[in-house]
């Protein structure tokens, strides 16, 4: 039976990538917005050896543009997937979903190893829950594009592999570099690795001079070349790093509310039931501990869940704190499946937790099958490709007078970064003078009448993507725009 399911996820892990790199080649789905802060660096690392950003410098260097908001490993490791493949307009899309992908298939590794030594026998319910869990873990992948958190979810991965795989010469060595390579990915994340390094060494009961010895040389080991190789001076990423976290995170506009929160937690459209995903592993990992009266683990678990709130819920559309966690969670929703199996079959539990956890599960690939659906279902004559926009932003570039600018909106930077001296995506921009407004993630059939614009040119597609009667979303998830030049 074993090896049925074996061949079972290696057959949908292998139609997942055919999937994953047919919608990355197609540019789909469009990039959000937080992308234009981080991968066009990317673009000008490969083409201008430069760690800039014009586009987007968070503020603090209108000058030169240098990257410094935030940590610097995210665009170079996408520089140097894209400096490895053939340039074309959707190369980085690829170079997410090649980290995508590895991320995914070694968080797999991991649970392998982990029901090999648990000696975890197959069945045809858990292989049906397998299913249902892969389905659903595909929902939390292909989600965050364009932003670190698709490269701290690979090292989170890496490091679910090294604490299931356990090298008794190494482990907590690689520990220490994988939060290291997390925290010159992306802050937030980190702080979630130390807490679970700290609480694993308690857990195993190895918080003790050796192991801590062991895992700081590794964060030393990384932390030191990326102290030789840095471009800029370390205390002005210091500095922007603590200047950006009040703008974004003291600082920004706080959407809490009810509607809010069940719209980026309960009914999110990528990932639906997300923060059941979190909740239950939580309370799962909790109980283990109390049973255990490991106070101190169950403490820096307590803390985790409070930053992860914190960071996730202080702005809602900032879920992607939670987001990244994901490879946890979803580990620990495998392990609460397996030990299902162990227990006393004739309990409610066993008949309940099952259920319950297959329930979340189904809900949560809805995320995966919709995006799924909606790619297939769209593609008709009235699409818009990325070329066809490609050559309707030359034509209008082609028309702007000097010292004039085209703006245009999140999802259309890759496609215009030649002209990146000719273009904003800041619609405030006063040299503006042609607008090229996206329909994907409008929500509207119909361009909005812009204050001092006047509309030339509509290609917004009025029909709503469905599966018979069934909606898929809004609008077609494509390129089509709709261009306004300044009264």
């Amino acid at each position: 039976m074993k090896k049925y399911l074996i061949a079972i996820v290696l057959i949908i892990v292998s139609i997942y990538a055919c999937l994953t790199f047919t919608f990355a080649i197609n540019g789909y789905p469009g990039f959000i917005q937080d992308s234009t802060c981080f991968l066009p660096t990317a673009y000008f690392i490969n083409h201008f050896h430069q760690l800039i950003n014009p586009l987007y410098d968070a503020g603090l260097d209108p000058i030169n543009h240098r990257f410094l908001f935030y940590p610097p490993l995210f665009p170079c490791v996408v520089a140097l997937i894209n400096s490895l493949m053939p340039e074309f307009y959707n190369n980085m899309q690829v170079s997410l979903a090649i980290i995508d992908l590895m991320s995914l298939i070694i968080l797999i590794v991991a649970v392998y190893i982990y029901t090999i030594k648990r000696k975890v026998n197959a069945s045809f319910i858990l292989c049906f829950l397998v299913i249902l869990w892969l389905f659903a873990l595909f929902s939390f992948y292909g989600v965050q594009e364009g932003r670190p958190e698709v490269l701290c979810k690979f090292f989170i991965s890496c490091f679910l592999l090294n604490n299931v795989y356990q090298s008794k010469r190494f482990c907590n060595f690689n520990n220490g570099v994988l939060v290291t390579l997390n925290m010159i990915t992306s802050p937030v994340s980190t702080f979630y690795l130390i807490l679970i390094t700290a609480g694993l060494l308690f857990y195993r009961n190895e918080f003790k001079l050796k192991p801590i010895l062991q895992t700081a040389l590794g964060f030393m080991v990384i932390a030191g070349v990326f102290t030789i190789f840095y471009p800029y001076h370390i205390i002005d990423l210091i500095q922007a790093l603590r200047q950006h976290s009040k703008n974004v995170i003291v600082n920004r506009y706080s959407t809490n509310s009810l509607k809010t929160f069940i719209n980026f937690y309960i009914t999110y459209t990528y990932a639906p039931f997300l923060i059941f995903n979190f909740l239950i592993p939580v309370i799962y990992v909790a109980r283990i501990l109390v049973r255990k009266k490991m106070i101190i683990a169950l403490g820096l678990l307590a803390v985790l869940s409070i930053l992860v709130a914190y960071f996730s819920f202080r702005d809602m559309p900032m879920n992607y704190n939670m987001l990244v966690l994901s490879p946890v969670f979803f580990f620990v929703l495998f392990v609460m499946i397996t030990k299902q199996f162990k227990g006393d079959k004739r309990s409610i539990q066993f008949k309940i937790v099952p259920l319950a956890i297959a329930f979340i599960l189904l809900v949560n690939a809805t995320g995966f099958i919709r995006r799924s659906l909606l790619f297939y279902n769209t593609q008709d004559e009235i699409k818009i490709t990325y070329n066809n926009f490609r050559a309707e932003f030359l034509r209008v570039a082609s028309q702007t007078n000097k010292g004039k600018k085209v703006g245009i909106t999140f999802s259309l930077w890759p496609y215009c970064l030649d002209h990146y001296k000719n273009i904003t995506l800041n619609q405030t921009d006063t040299s503006i003078q042609y607008l090229m407004v996206q329909q994907l993630y409008s929500g509207a059939t119909e361009p909005p009448p812009l204050k001092d614009y006047k509309l030339i040119k509509n290609n917004f597609i009025t029909k709503h993507p469905k599966l018979g009667k069934l909606p898929l979303g809004n609008t077609y998830p494509w390129f089509q725009t709709a261009t306004y030049e300044r009264k």
